[in-house]
Parts: structure tokens; C-alpha cells; sequence
């Protein structure tokens, strides 16, 4: 920084020498330049004429600009040169107003009349409006000014550089007059812009004193205007309620003067109740006039705060003084201005309105309403009375025109103050939007680095300092004997359950013993364990809270801190003290959950260390609260967080994971989130060490706060959970024992068994098929609602996070031209739709990787599918999924399918010829599984292979050999090909066995025996028929076949199997003999010829 103002200050040095340089080259006059443009219009070559003009013309502009520059600083000459004075001027008349401010009262306009009143209000609103509005332009310059050390860097390198570029096109000797004369007049105002700037910078300080006794001036007149108006609606609401009270009493008068008619009494009567009820209208609207004008005012003041806000984070984006800027804005937002219930009266005053607008209508034509009041009374009126109601019902409709008028006014004001409502809600919500997304982007401190450590000491004895100022002996006591009473009650509470504790542990074993146990066992045992346990974890806690409130009250400046800390702690205190108590030995996580011994140690252990972590952490933010520094030099909070955070990543992570391997190796479907909390442990400390060593603190508390809740959420969802698990299993396990008892009363059994033993254990095989799948039923719907309920909780916690995102739509990181129908568009490529692409990559990828566990338990579990269906769905969703996901995560980059179809097409072309037989097997898995030919499973026969089939792939289709090898076949030989599928249609198959025998059998006996071991078999299939066939005469065979059919592939090998074995049978136990080729065999002596004797030797 010292090296870029050392540079500045050089290079505006230089511009100084270079502008007397350029002045002593008088610069050429406007007149000169004209007649230079004249002459060069004159010229015959286009070409020629049209450079000079655009030089020329470019000179002129220079020369207008110079002057304008001249012009603003001889301006800020004389600005800075009457500063002091106006200073001194503004601050008297400051002092002056504040006198005139606490004089201000309604008095001063009693003596106008209603009407003169009105008109001074609509002229002062008037002057109102012109002052907010040089108020506001008095904000953007003291707003301006406050930024310009850093807008003024940045534009003073833009002019170094340029004024570099300009003096090397200078030196060039080629140039021509007019050019050069256009770049020595762009030097002129550079160099001008720069002593420009030079004086703004050096006197910066008492620009800011200038801009801000402005606005303080402006302001204090704009708030007399204010009073002024405040006190001038007084008075006109003190005059329209004196009206209104002037005409109650003329109709109490009248009430009082009545004679004895009852029905002219009744209508005095009601005369006077519409003069009441015009009384409280007239506090309404005087009550609704006050409101407008105190909103109109939040109105205007915001307007002001957000046109700062966008020029100081224009101005200052990404510095340290933003975020501190920023953390004072947060805290002059205005919070809790709504009036409640504006709509339902907008809604009743229109019904009001509309009702007495017809009756006072009626009221116009008197004769008519008179006769009707005649004929409801059944009577006829005299003069004297016919006289008083025609006196009384114009009195009434007079007072019903003022009520109409009350009302109309109360809705205008109404409207408009619902309208100015809904524009302060809007402004503040964007402006709350805009504050979070840039305190989350943008650097709170300073990072940790060498210089850090340096200024560490002076910074934990400031912050000290700080933290001790906030501690003193409280000498107010008028509050204590409440605060006492209220500890006493928090105190004696915690006592009371203290000394109880016996008994509700008892209880507590009462409901432990009672648990498996079918005549007491119920699923409100676990609800009520887990009260009981709640209410024991609370003594500590109050008894914390009333210590808390006390010293808070005793030793702090402001015990107002302290009591919400203190609030918060008990909150999070009895929280991990119900935590700990639930994984106890013996506990509810071991009695009614089911966990191990060995589980509830690991988690305890880990609860125990999660505890003092997130003490840590939640305490981090009371050095920030606590000491006027704020949080850009917490420095005490950065070390404790840091510590917390170490802690959490090298103790808990470990045991966590050791925990969380213990319980998903005992309990099912716990898998998913035990990794998501075992990356978050691991990952988030070492991420948020990182923001706060790059100055990211106040991000990172942010994240961690976040993080907590996260944890706690899921804590309570996961014990929900485990107790509506024990309740559907209570449930389960006595309509099982139901069951179970029903069907041994229709076993007929003699007696009815009284004695059964009260503690049962129900197998699955007890309940049945119908009892299995009515659990698994409610299993599966109370886990939706389960996550359902999860995933909505964690959106509300990181709801006012998502906001935040949107701030990455300004990181640009490319553009490109796009055509549409309303022309050439430029698209901005930004930082969010890379992340948004890489999101849905992300997801696209772990529903692919884990969309068939997806479809088994949501689809195919519940509906039965022909054989390879499952496979064929899973198949063509992933395509469709990976398909999807690529072009919306192109669409999202801008790459539109406009843009990418002619590089597909190029590359189908290319592919096409060189990847032929590629393409021809992708294309026909493609045919394979939506004509579904061959299926997984199946067992086919192609080439002479045969084998069944195992996966169906892009390229090419695996299958099992008999010999259990895989055998890989292209996709295109099946579509292509001559393929035998044993079980497409039906699993139905042919067996046939051939047997030959001797000549001289009986044939109709090797018939019937060989139909009989068909029909003995339980595998062949009764129809078709098995079937006996005598085919020919062999050279030593009589051959026979006997053809059967069994239902599967799988019976075949043991249906041959047990045929021969069963014919062999048969035909030995009948003398059938099965022939075979017969050969001789004699032995002869080689040199006489002779045969040698064959001697049967026999054994002893």
C-alpha cells in the first residue's frame, strides 16, 4: 500500500511538470479546432477526410471536457477554501435547531381554523418531501467521499497507465499534427483529473467534515419539518375531535330536552350513539394519521440506508471497512414495525362504509322514511312530532356523512399505510438479503498471519480492556426484589425436582421392568421414559439460570447480556444433559433401543467430548458481544474457536467414527447418515480453520451456529425415530400374541391355556406373511414421513443461508454472444452456474450409482415383474439419468443443445465410421432391452454357447457358462444373429432319453416300464403326456425314446438323472437287457496259426 501511494505520488508529480509542460504548449482553442474541422470537410479523399473528422471531432470533445474538469476544480477550490466557514456555519445552525426542536409545540397553531390548518399541513408535507430528497443527495456525497480513497486509487493507476500509453504514442515522430494535438489534449485532462483527485485525497478528512455538517444541517431541519407536521396534525386532530365532541353534546342536549314521546326518545337515543360512535372514529383516524406519518418516516430513512449501502459496497467490495460497515448497517434496520391486522380492517371499514352510505342515502328523502316509521309503529304521527324527526333525522344523516367521511378517511390512511408497510417489509428484506450475502463473502478480519501474531498482545489487552469495562457493581436496586422472587421460583422448582428424583427413577424402573412384556408393555413407555428423563436432566439447569440471573444482575454494566447468554446456555445445558442421561448404562438407548453395552460407552464418551466442543463454540461469540471492538478484532473469540474446532477434529472425529461403526454394524438402514455426520466432523473443522485463518470469521461463526443446530436436529430426529420403531414393534408383537392366540382357539384346543407365560417371544414365522407385511407397510411410511420431516427441518435451519448463494451470480467467469428472436443477447457465465453444474453431476451421479437399491425398495419390492423387467427399467433410467444430468448441467454452463447438436452430429458422423461395430452393439442393446428378446436370467443358446444371461451391457451381453465362465457376446450378434432362448415365452422343455434293447425283448413290457418311470417321477410334467416311441432296429439295438417335459431349466440335469437310474432299475428287475456291441476276441499263435484255449481260472 505505501509502495502504491509512493508510486501515486510520483506519477502525479509528473503530471504536474507534464501540465505546465502542456500549458506553456498552449493548448489549441476551440475556434482553432472548428477551423480545422472545416478544412478537413473540404477535403476530396473520403478516406483522408474521414480520419481527420474523427480526430478532430475527438478533439473537440477533449477540449469540452477540459474546461468541465477546469470548471470542477476551481469548484473544489473554492468548496475547500469556504469549508471552514460553512463548517462553523452548519454547526451553529445545528445548535440553533436543537433549541428550536425542544421548543416545538402544538400550541403554536391553535389559532388556525380547520381549514387553514389542512392547507399549512399539505405545504409543509410538500416542503418535506424537498427536504428528504436534498437529504438523500446529502447522504450519497457524504457516503461518496467516505469511499473515494479507494475509487480514487483505482481510477489515478487507470490514468498512470494511460497517460504511459499516451507519452509512448507521443514519441512516435510519424504521428500527424491532429493526432498528436488529440492525445496532447487527452494528457491535458488526465493531467487535470489528477490534481483533481490529488486535492480530493488530501483533503479528504475535511471534505467528510463538510459533507457531514451538511447532513447533520439537512437532517435536523428535515426532522423540525417533522416536528412541525406532528404537532400541526395535533392540532387538526384536536380540532376534527372537538367537532366530534361538540356534535355528542348538541345530542345529549337534545336528548335531555325531549318531551315524553318514547319513539322520538329512542331516536335521540340513537342519534347519540352515532355521535359516539363518530367520537372514536375520529381517534382512529387520529391514531392511524400519527401511524402513517411515523412509517413514512421509517420509509424515507431506508430509502437513504439502501442508496448508501449500494454505493459503499460498489465502492469498497471485498475490504475490511465493508464488513464493518456492513455490521453497523445490520444494527440500524429497523425490526418489529408491523401494525397488525391492517387487512381485516381495510375489509371491515369498506363493509362500514358501504352500510351507512345506504342508510344515509335513505335518509334524503324524509317524507318517505317518516311514513315508513308510521306505518312500522302502527301509528300516525302529529305535527309536533312529524316536525322534532324531520329535526332529527337530518341532524342524523349530517352525522352519518361525518362518519362516512371518518371512515373514508381511515381507509385511505389505512391503504396507505399498509402499502408503506409492505415497501418498508420489501426494502428491508432486501437490504437484510444484500447485508448477509456480502458479510458472508467478504473478510471480517484480519487474516492470521505474521502480522497478526505481532499485534496480537495489543489486541488481547484491548479486547480485555473492553470485556472489563462491561463489569461493574450494579447500585440500581429497584429491580432486585422481583429479580430475587423470579430466581427463587427457578431455584425452589429445580429443588423440587431434585428431591422427587427418587421417585420418578423408580418410575423410570418400573417402565424398564415392564418393557418385552406383553400385558404391560405399551408404546407409550417410551414417551414417557424419555419426560422423565428430560425432567431429571432440569435441576442443574435452573439452578444455573437463577446463579446466571443474578450475578448478571450483581457484576454487570448491562445484565441484559449476560441473561440472554444465560438463556441460551440452560437451553443448550439441558440438552446434552438429556443426551448423556439417555446413553447412561441402562439407560433408554439400551432398554428401549436395543443399543449394546459397548455402543452406549462409545456414545456416551462422544456426547460427553461433543458437549465441551460446543460450549466452546457457542461461547465464542460473547467476546465479540461483550467488548466495544465488535467482532473485527475478536481476536479471543478467533482463538477459542480455533482451539474448539482442533479439539472437535483430532478428539471427537475419532471416537465419533468408532461409535458410528459400532451402532451401524448392530442396527440396518443407518448407513447413509452416519457417513453424511462422519464427513461433516472431519471436513467442517478443518474448512472453518481455514476461513478464520483467511480472515472469513465472521463466515465461519455463521457456518458453525448452523453446524450446531444441524447436529441437534438430527440428535432429536434420530430418538424420534428409534421410539416410533419401538412403538411399531410393541404393536407388532401384540397382534402377533393376538393372532397367535386366535388361531389356538380354532385349533379346538380342550381348555383355554390361563397360565401362558406373560413374557412371549414372537418369531417372524409366528406372525406370518400378512403380519410381515404390514410392518414392513408402516415401516416404509413412517420412514418417508421420518425424512420428510428431516429434510424440512433442515431447510428451515439453512433457509437464510440460501440467499446467500445468489451473491455468486455477480462472480463472472466468462461470456458469450447468444442469438434469439429479439437479437444478439450477451450471456454472462457465472461462478453460481459452475457450482449449480457441478450439483447436479453430483446428483445425477449418486442416483445413478444408487438408483436400483431406489427402484427394489420403492418399486419393484411392491409390484411383481415379469423375469429381466427390474433390469430393463434400471437400464434405460440410467441412460435417461445420464442423459438428463449431462444436458442440464451443459444447459446451465450455456450450452445450449442449439450450440452442442452440430458437434454431436460431427462426431456421430466420425464415430460412425470409425467406431462401427461400436455403435452397431450400442444400438442394438438398445433393441435388446426394449424388445426384450433375452432377459436377465434367461438361458440361451447362440453359437454353440450356451449359457444364462447376466448382465446387459452398452457394448456387449455376459453370460454364465454351465461351467460358471463368463462369456462375453456382442450386442449385435443377438440382434443379428440366430439365438436359441430356452425360457422366453415358456419355461416348459422337452426331455427326451434313449435306451436300446436286446433283440427278442418284449416290447410292450419295455413300453410300459419306461411309461412308468415317467409317471413315478415328480418333475415330469403330466400334460404334456410322457411318451413311450420304439424308432428302428439298430446293427444290435432295438432303440426306444421316451420323451417327457418338465416345468424349468433347472429340472432338466436332475430329471435325466433320476430316469436312467430308475430305467436301469426297471429293466434289470424285469430281465430286460440294454444291448450293447458285442466283440469277440481269439487269440492265435502268429507262426503255426493255431487259436489259443481261453482257461477259465478259478479261485479258491
Amino acid at each position: 500500500m505505501k509502495k502504491f501511494s509512493l508510486m501515486t505520488f510520483l506519477l502525479l508529480g509528473w503530471w504536474s511538470v507534464n501540465l505546465h509542460a502542456l500549458e506553456a504548449n498552449a493548448l489549441p482553442s476551440q475556434e482553432s479546432l472548428n477551423a480545422q474541422l472545416a478544412e478537413a470537410e473540404k477535403l476530396s479523399d473520403e478516406k483522408a477526410k474521414a480520419s481527420q473528422v474523427e480526430v478532430l471531432t475527438a478533439s473537440l470533445d477533449w477540449l469540452k471536457q477540459i474546461e468541465a474538469q477546469e470548471k470542477a476544480n476551481q469548484a473544489l477550490q473554492e468548496k475547500l477554501a469556504g469549508a471552514d466557514s460553512e463548517i462553523q456555519q452548519n454547526s451553529a445552525e445545528i445548535e440553533a435547531l436543537k433549541a428550536q426542536l425542544d421548543k416545538q409545540e402544538a400550541s403554536a397553531y391553535q389559532h388556525l381554523s380547520l381549514a387553514q390548518a389542512q392547507a399549512e399541513l399539505a405545504s409543509l408535507q410538500t416542503q418535506q418531501q424537498d427536504m428528504q430528497e436534498k437529504v438523500t443527495q446529502a447522504n450519497s456525497q457524504l457516503a461518496s467521499q467516505e469511499t473515494l480513497s479507494e475509487r480514487s486509487q483505482a481510477a489515478q493507476a487507470q490514468g498512470a497507465l494511460r497517460t504511459q500509453e499516451l507519452n509512448r504514442l507521443l514519441a512516435d515522430s510519424s504521428l500527424s499534427s491532429q493526432t498528436q494535438q488529440q492525445y496532447q489534449l487527452e494528457q491535458a485532462f488526465l493531467s487535470l483529473k489528477a490534481v483533481y483527485n490529488q486535492e480530493l485525497l488530501k483533503n479528504n478528512d475535511q471534505l467528510i467534515m463538510l459533507y457531514q455538517s451538511r447532513y447533520n444541517l439537512l437532517n435536523l431541519q428535515s426532522q423540525l419539518l417533522q416536528n412541525q407536521i406532528l404537532a400541526l396534525q395535533e392540532v387538526i386532530n384536536q380540532k376534527n375531535l372537538a367537532e366530534s365532541q361538540e356534535q355528542l353534546a348538541q345530542s345529549q342536549q337534545q336528548q335531555q330536552a325531549a318531551g315524553q314521546s318514547s319513539f322520538i326518545q329512542r331516536q335521540l337515543d340513537r342519534n347519540t350513539q352515532l355521535s359516539q360512535f363518530l367520537l372514536e372514529q375520529t381517534e382512529l383516524s387520529n391514531k392511524l394519521t400519527q401511524d402513517d406519518l411515523r412509517m413514512r418516516n421509517v420509509l424515507e430513512n431506508l430509502k437513504q440506508t439502501q442508496s448508501t449501502i449500494d454505493e459503499q459496497i460498489s465502492a469498497l467490495q471485498g475490504t475490511l471497512v465493508l464488513s464493518r460497515i456492513i455490521q453497523q448497517q445490520r444494527q440500524r434496520l429497523p425490526e418489529n414495525l408491523d401494525i397488525k391486522g391492517l387487512s381485516k380492517q381495510i375489509a371491515d371499514l369498506r363493509v362500514q362504509i358501504f352500510d351507512y352510505t345506504q342508510r344515509r342515502n335513505e335518509l334524503y328523502d324524509l317524507n318517505s322514511v317518516i311514513a315508513r316509521l308510521q306505518a312500522d309503529q302502527n301509528q300516525a304521527f302529529s305535527a309536533n312530532e312529524k316536525a322534532q324527526l324531520e329535526n332529527l333525522l337530518t341532524d342524523r344523516r349530517r352525522i352519518q356523512s361525518d362518519i362516512i367521511k371518518s371512515l373514508n378517511n381511515q381507509l385511505n390512511l389505512a391503504i396507505n399505510l399498509e402499502l408503506t408497510q409492505q415497501q418498508i417489509s420489501q426494502i428491508s428484506d432486501q437490504l437484510q438479503a444484500k447485508l448477509d450475502q456480502q458479510s458472508f463473502w467478504v473478510k471480517s478480519n484480519n487474516p492470521i498471519y505474521l502480522d497478526w501474531f505481532k499485534a496480537l498482545p495489543a489486541a488481547l489487552l484491548s479486547q480485555i480492556e473492553g470485556i472489563s469495562n462491561k463489569i461493574s457493581l450494579q447500585t440500581d436496586l429497584t429491580d432486585l426484589p422481583y429479580l430475587l422472587a423470579f430466581a427463587a421460583i427457578l431455584a425452589l422448582i429445580g429443588g423440587v425436582i431434585y428431591k422427587f428424583r427418587p421417585r420418578i427413577r423408580q418410575r423410570l424402573a418400573l417402565i424398564n421392568g415392564q418393557l418385552n412384556t406383553l400385558s404391560a408393555d405399551s408404546q407409550w413407555h417410551t414417551p414417557f421414559a424419555l419426560a422423565f428423563t428430560a425432567i431429571l436432566a432440569l435441576p442443574s439447569v435452573l439452578w444455573f439460570l437463577a446463579v446466571s440471573l443474578l450475578v448478571g444482575f450483581f457484576v454487570m454494566r448491562n445484565p441484559a447480556e449476560m441473561w440472554q447468554w444465560a438463556l441460551e446456555m440452560a437451553g443448550y445445558w439441558w440438552f446434552f444433559a438429556f443426551l448423556v442421561a439417555l446413553l447412561r448404562p441402562n439407560g433408554i438407548a439400551k432398554n428401549h433401543f436395543g443399543f449394546s453395552d459397548e455402543n452406549v460407552e462409545k456414545s456416551r464418551n462422544v456426547a460427553y467430548r461433543m458437549w465441551i466442543a460446543v460450549t466452546l463454540l457457542l461461547n465464542t461469540s460473547v467476546f465479540s458481544s461483550v467488548a466495544d471492538s465488535g467482532i473485527a478484532n475478536d481476536v479471543l473469540g478467533e482463538i477459542n474457536t480455533i482451539a474448539a474446532l482442533i479439539f472437535t477434529l483430532f478428539i471427537i472425529a475419532p471416537r465419533l467414527r468408532r461409535a458410528v461403526n459400532s451402532f451401524t454394524g448392530e442396527k440396518e438402514g443407518g448407513q447413509i447418515s452416519s457417513l453424511i455426520l462422519r464427513t461433516i466432523v472431519i471436513v467442517a473443522p478443518m474448512v472453518l480453520i481455514g476461513l478464520i485463518v483467511l480472515g472469513y470469521y465472521y463466515t465461519a461463526l455463521n457456518l458453525i451456529d448452523h453446524l450446531i443446530l444441524t447436529y441437534m436436529a438430527w440428535c432429536v430426529w434420530m430418538w424420534i425415530r428409534q421410539t416410533i420403531y419401538r412403538g411399531i414393534t410393541v404393536s407388532s408383537r401384540r397382534l402377533a400374541h393376538q393372532r397367535l392366540v386366535e388361531k389356538r382357539a380354532e385349533q379346538a384346543l380342550a381348555t383355554k391355556d390361563d397360565g401362558v407365560d406373560d413374557i412371549v417371544k414372537i418369531t417372524p414365522q409366528d406372525e406370518g406373511l400378512e403380519l410381515n407385511k404390514v410392518r414392513s407397510q408402516v415401516i416404509r411410511v413412517a420412514d418417508m414421513l421420518l425424512w420428510t420431516a428431516l429434510f424440512v427441518i433442515m431447510y428451515y435451519i439453512w433457509a437464510d443461508l440460501i440467499t446467500v448463494v445468489s451473491y455468486l451470480r455477480g462472480v463472472e467467469l466468462w461470456t458469450q454472444i447468444t442469438t434469439t428472436e429479439a437479437g444478439t443477447v450477451t450471456e454472462s457465465i457465472t461462478l453460481f452456474n459452475g457450482l449449480m453444474a457441478l450439483l447436479i453431476i453430483g446428483v445425477s451421479y449418486a442416483l445413478i450409482k444408487n438408483l436400483s437399491g431406489i427402484l427394489e425398495v420403492s418399486l419393484f419390492s411392491r409390484f411383481k415383474f415379469s423375469q429381466g423387467t427390474p433390469y430393463t427399467i434400471t437400464t434405460l433410467l440410467t441412460y435417461g439419468l445420464i442423459a438428463l444430468g449431462g444436458a442440464w448441467a451443459f444447459s446451465t454452463l450455456g450450452m445450449s443443445w442449439s450450440k452442442l447438436q452440430w458437434l454431436f452430429a460431427a462426431l456421430s458422423v466420425g464415430l460412425g465410421f470409425g467406431l462401427q461395430e461400436i455403435f452397431a452393439n450400442f444400438v442394438s442393446g438398445i433393441i435388446l432391452l426394449f424388445e426384450r428378446p433375452i432377459r436377465v436370467g434367461d438361458t440361451v443358446t447362440i453359437n454353440g454357447v450356451t449359457g444364462t444371461v447376466a448382465r446387459i451391457r452398452i457394448r456387449a451381453i455376459t453370460m454364465i457358462d454351465p461351467d460358471r465362465k463368463e462369456v462375453i457376446m456382442p450386442n449385435k450378434s443377438f440382434v443379428t444373429g440366430q439365438v436359441t432362448n430356452w425360457a422366453l415365452s415358456n419355461t416348459v422343455t422337452r426331455l427326451v432319453v434313449s435306451v436300446g434293447v436286446a433283440y427278442g425283448s418284449d416290447l410292450e413290457l419295455v413300453k410300459r416300464l419306461l411309461l412308468q418311470a415317467a409317471h413315478e417321477h415328480e418333475l415330469v410334467l403330466k400334460d404334456p403326456a410322457p411318451s413311450a416311441l420304439f424308432l428302428g432296429f439298430g446293427a444290435s439295438t432295438l432303440d426306444h425314446e421316451l420323451r417327457v417335459y418338465v416345468q424349468s431349466l433347472s429340472d432338466r440335469m436332475v430329471t435325466t438323472d433320476s430316469l436312467n437310474r430308475r430305467i436301469n432299475q426297471l429293466f434289470a428287475e424285469n430281465d430286460i437287457e440294454i444291448a450293447f456291441n458285442q466283440l469277440d476276441v481269439f487269440i492265435k499263435n502268429q507262426d503255426t496259426g493255431a487259436e489259443m484255449p481261453v482257461v477259465e481260472v478259478k479261485k479258491n
